[in-house]
């Protein structure tokens, strides 16, 4: 069982939940629980009676995609398409609108971004219980194994086929995006005005604060501990989504693996990148965008931002530059650095 540990103003001691919820001002109620392989953190703006159908309608959205989506669970429909790749599988609209979106950025990065990933992510093992540093013919397997042109999607059936034995689909690139923009669907037929979704770090800022004014958001150092930022954006109505070499990882003779896999080489990305973070209205964009871009690196990283609307990055170097996409630079999205040891280009 994860723990998670809050604490109430000053006179309560640390207490071990999986659950909590309490009262903050301005009417501010969160909530708190352990899904999708993260902390799930929901705030509203809003008297905690009512919020509380709130909270059960939201949380039980996250449950029902995370018992779709979470390939180890027998029986999600991730796991039956993953055990039966060479045969077609029938899954629901909603798998099928998710693996369709995932090859928008496929496409954008030119097979980059793979959610055919499985054999790799399964081979390192960097999210689970036993990460390890895979020999070359490991990695050389698991790669011929990789290919989202061999993912086939029969619309009229509502069907999955893996063209290939041994294929895996890994949605963890672009999961919690999805969700959350079904969470930000739902919020908008309610009364809320003021919420602020956080899946594990994917962040989505529901209208303004109760006063009018933008949300501020902290960028992390991905050299610091959580809660030490780069600098701060100030925005409303839009998500917020981070990868970055911080995240998960594990370390050998002083080198770190991280958890995004490059499905060309096998390896972690090796970049000069530190974190990219995106900045858009939609969720799944930012959340596919922020690793889609990670990829493929500063340079033709900021060219795929430019290219779209209504679209914005922040990119860290390892050498503690900061790059920020035309929109933040001009004003549209206010930017400050707050982190002297960091240099805005």
């Amino acid at each position: 069982m994860k723990r998670i540990f809050l604490f109430f103003l000053l006179i309560l001691p640390m207490l071990f939940l999986t659950s909590c919820i309490f009262q903050y001002r301005n009417n501010a109620v969160k909530e708190s629980r352990f899904m999708l392989n993260t902390v799930i953190e929901i705030t509203l703006y809003e008297k905690e009676k009512d919020a509380r159908e709130i909270f059960d309608k939201l949380f039980g959205e996250i449950q029902k995609y995370n018992d779709k989506y979470d390939r180890h669970i027998p029986g999600s429909e991730l796991s039956e398409v993953n055990s039966n790749a060479g045969k077609p599988v029938k899954v629901s609209d909603e798998t099928i609108e998710i693996v369709r979106s995932s090859f928008i950025f496929s496409d954008m990065s030119e097979g980059l971004f793979d959610i055919s990933i499985g054999p790799l992510v399964d081979l390192w093992d960097i999210n689970g219980s036993n990460p390890q540093l895979p020999s070359e013919s490991e990695i050389e397997n698991a790669l011929v194994k990789i290919d989202y042109n061999k993912i086939i999607i029969n619309s009229d059936d509502n069907t999955l086929l893996l063209s290939e034995p041994g294929m895996s689909l890994d949605l963890g690139s672009i999961a919690k995006g999805f969700i959350t923009d079904r969470l930000v669907e739902y919020l908008s037929q309610t009364k809320i005005r003021s919420a602020m979704l956080n899946l594990g770090g994917n962040l989505y800022l529901h209208g303004s604060k109760p006063d009018g004014s933008l949300w501020q958001i902290g960028i992390r150092n991905p050299y610091g501990t959580k809660g030490d930022h780069v600098g701060i954006v100030q925005v409303k109505d839009t998500s917020v989504v981070t990868s970055g070499i911080y995240e998960r990882y594990f370390e050998i003779d002083n080198k770190r693996y991280h958890h995004i896999l490059n499905p060309r080489t096998g390896y972690p990305e090796d970049n000069n990148l530190a974190s990219v973070s995106i900045i858009c209205p939609s969720s799944i964009m930012a959340d596919g965008l922020s690793t889609t871009v990670f990829l493929l690196g500063i340079e033709k990283g900021m060219e795929l931002v430019e290219s779209l609307e209504n679209t914005e990055a922040i990119f860290v170097t390892k050498d503690k530059k900061v790059y920020l996409s035309s929109g933040i630079k001009n004003g549209n999205i206010s930017f400050r650095l707050t982190n002297k040891s960091f240099e805005v280009e």
